[in-house]
């Protein structure tokens, strides 16, 4: 690891790289060996007792897995690539973490600085050379090649730093195979200095905005669901009685028994939710970054009569409004709740009868949303998980079945791909989130999204993760089936089995990779069997090809969601 020259103790660059990760407590890598890493994997080889590299089959795969390890475990998540297609590989998962706010170091393997191209206007000089860090530039914190082997000290600390300060994200560090291999004086580096951002805002203004509010709710986003958060927006909500609503990405921040919990607002929400978000008169949006999918594609599901308070950690989302004159506050959710704690609320314009409100018409309305046979078998598979069981969701009709119907339990939560949306996230996840967590996870796919990420079921079984594979198999892409059905008179292409798509027989491939294999086709086969898994499972549920997601948004205002409800019903909800 070390060599002695003329007094001066040298490290290998390699190894040096790896022994900052352990110095961060950073313990698992994800990753694919590659000709100019192999420096960086050996030196992971030499620490083996401290850290270690888990072996995915795909690079997409390994970002994904770092991406949910990095959510669970609450520390950063960490990739090894090689050069050319090793490194674009991982843009998918890349754009995944910038997208989703998750700090990830992806580094990745160069070909050696002296067969570089340098300033030549050619394509390419070394073989699987690749300009990785122009490409990922747009959707990281700070992406860098290095070119020096002195800097990476200062290079490793600067994206470590940039990556979890503020609002978090990805990192890349660009390695060439030549400085890998190279020796440095550990002692003489010149490190990163942090520059710390002071932010700060008028508590008692907003203190009084709540005190003045007669009907006040919570949005809460992804950005208050990291552990300490949580714990203070419990606190927060339980001292001033407020009910909440939550994005989609963050429907499992609290139990769904909580007494303040409305559901999720959205296109595909609860109905419940966005009613009881229409009737407030006060928002107080945390760490919600309120797109097109919660708000309607005219951004138009808050009118300028109500108030709007948005805690935002990334200061350029607020100046993307909703109203002219909404309150923004550029601080972190963790900061902003320890803040508010301080004050002692006296309700003084609340309406009493607010928290009775939302109640009725949560109950009116919570199971109106189950009008697929999805639901009734995911409502069902929820109710058996036991507590520790941890969810990943892939994208499709699936993960909104999942999200309208999983009933969380305290101590489960959710991963999945939310700002990106990617198809084949939640197998590979599920190997980030057991990793981190150790514990047994629920992965749920459609038959498409289980197709993208499919070799990882070698990782899973080779290493005996408690995985229950969960695919929902409506042998079609059900949500492009659907739009097509709805916009193009139903004229289906590359979506059905008739018209070129095609799903593979699941329990042939479970055999192959010796999985069990359990085939559901009616409700009564789910029972608490199901989750006895020691070792991996996959679960296949049959269901009708012609699946669709509803509610839907429709031509006017988000809390008219299509299918209309029966309108005396909603016209007695509204007066409430």
């Amino acid at each position: 690891m070390r060599y002695e020259s003329e007094n001066i103790m040298q490290i290998k660059v390699s190894d040096y790289i790896i022994k900052f990760l352990i110095q961060k407590q950073i313990k698992t890598i994800f990753g694919y060996p590659g000709g100019v890493v192999c420096h960086l994997i050996d030196s992971v080889r030499k620490f083996d007792d401290k850290i270690s590299i888990k072996l995915n089959y795909h690079e997409q795969a390994s970002s994904f897995a770092a991406c949910s390890y990095a959510l669970a475990s609450g520390n950063m998540g960490a990739v090894i690539a090689t050069s050319g297609p090793g490194a674009l590989n991982l843009v998918t998962g890349i754009a995944n973490a910038w997208f989703d706010s998750i700090p990830v170091i992806f580094i990745t393997g160069q070909v050696d600085t002296y067969i570089q191209k340098g300033k030549l206007k050619i394509r390419q000089s070394g073989f699987q050379e690749t300009d990785i860090v122009q490409i990922v530039k747009p959707i990281t914190k700070y992406a860098v090649k290095i070119d020096k082997a002195d800097n990476i000290k200062y290079e490793l600390e600067k994206a470590y730093n940039l990556a979890l300060n503020g609002r978090k994200g990805p990192v890349l560090i660009d390695v060439p195979a030549d400085i890998q291999r190279a020796f440095i004086d550990e002692e003489n580096l010149k490190g990163y200095k942090i520059k710390e951002i002071k932010k700060d805002f008028s508590a008692k203004n907003v203190f009084k905005l709540l005190n003045n509010a007669k009907r006040p709710i919570i949005l809460a986003g992804a950005g208050a669901k990291d552990k300490s958060s949580k714990k203070l927006l419990n606190k927060f909500i339980e001292k001033w009685q407020i009910p909440f609503v939550t994005s989609m990405s963050a429907f499992d921040i609290f139990e769904y028994d909580n007494p303040f919990n409305l559901g999720f607002i959205g296109t595909n929400g609860h109905r419940y939710a966005n009613i009881s978000l229409a009737k407030a008169d006060l928002i107080l949006s945390l760490g919600n970054r309120l797109d097109i999918k919660q708000t309607g594609n005219k951004r138009n599901i808050i009118p300028e009569y109500k108030t709007l308070i948005r805690v935002e950690i990334d200061k350029e989302e607020l100046k993307h409004k909703l109203l002219k004159n909404e309150t923004g506050i550029n601080i972190d959710v963790k900061e902003f709740l320890e803040k508010m704690l301080e004050f002692k609320p006296d309700f003084i314009k609340r309406d009493k009868n607010w928290n009775l409100i939302t109640g009725k018409i949560k109950s009116c309305l919570e199971f109106k949303n189950d009008t697929e046979e999805a639901h009734i078998f995911l409502r069902k598979i929820s109710a058996f998980a036991p507590k520790d069981f941890q969810y990943t969701l892939d994208v499709g009709q699936n993960e909104v079945w999942a999200a309208q119907a999983l009933e969380i339990k305290k101590g489960q939560n959710v991963f999945m791909s939310a700002g990106l949306g990617a198809m084949g996230y939640s197998l590979p996840a599920s190997i980030g989130v057991y990793e981190a967590l150790k514990k047994p996870v629920i992965m749920i796919s459609g038959d498409g999204g289980m197709q993208m990420n499919l070799q990882e079921l070698e990782y899973i079984s080779k290493n005996n993760v408690p995985v229950l594979m969960i695919v929902l198999n409506n042998r079609a892409l059900g949500m492009i089936r659907h739009f097509q059905e709805k916009n193009f008179n139903s004229n289906f292409y590359l979506t059905t089995k008739d018209t070129g798509y095609y799903a593979p027989d699941f329990e042939k491939i479970a055999f192959s990779y010796g999985i069990e294999y359990k085939k559901i086709v009616n409700k009564e086969q789910i029972d608490g069997t199901i989750f006895e898994i020691k070792k991996p499972k996959l679960v296949e549920i049959l269901l009708r090809e012609n699946t669709c997601l509803i509610p839907n948004f429709g031509k006017e205002i988000l809390y008219k969601q299509e299918p209309l409800m029966d309108e005396n019903s909603f016209i007695e909800l509204m007066k409430l």
